[in-house]
């Protein structure tokens, strides 16, 4: 196993990061370690409500699914229907004007993401959010791999 699949295998260190490599590589990781792997691209992502719709499609959320804040926190440490037992990776693909143009919102999801990942990591699992950003742009959050 490569070091970055053994790493996201083991994730210890999960959470919500600002990719620093091509999502390709990640993937490629991610499914050697055996984990579920969900791109996401926001290259179209206008508002809230886009991006709510945009994670449920990706990640199958059920009809249940309320479209708000606080169904995205249920549903992402749920995620029971996917029958996924090792962990999961979530990246997020040219998000760099949604979360310029919607900081608030950018803010809210980055911490609903943060809390997922702890959530599964006190369960045994990883939960890996990756930020792909086509430009430049720093989202302030921790760079992976460092």
């Amino acid at each position: 196993m490569n070091p970055i699949a053994k790493q996201l295998a083991e994730g210890q260190n999960s959470g919500v990061y600002q990719l620093i490599r091509q999502p390709e590589q990640i993937e490629q990781a991610a499914k050697q370690a055996g984990l579920a792997v969900f791109r996401i691209d926001f290259s179209n992502v206008k508002g809230k409500k886009d991006l709510l719709d945009q994670v449920a499609k990706a990640l199958q959320f059920p009809a249940w699914f309320g479209s708000n804040w606080d169904a995205l926190n249920d549903s992402l440490t749920d995620l029971d229907w996917l029958g996924v037992k090792a962990g999961y990776v979530i990246v997020f693909e040219n998000i760099e004007h949604f979360a310029r143009s919607h900081a608030q919102d950018f803010h809210v999801v980055t911490e609903i993401l943060r809390a997922a990942s702890e959530y599964w990591k006190n369960e045994n699992r990883p939960f890996w959010v990756f930020l792909s950003m086509s430009s430049g742009w720093d989202s302030s959050l921790p760079k992976w791999p460092a």
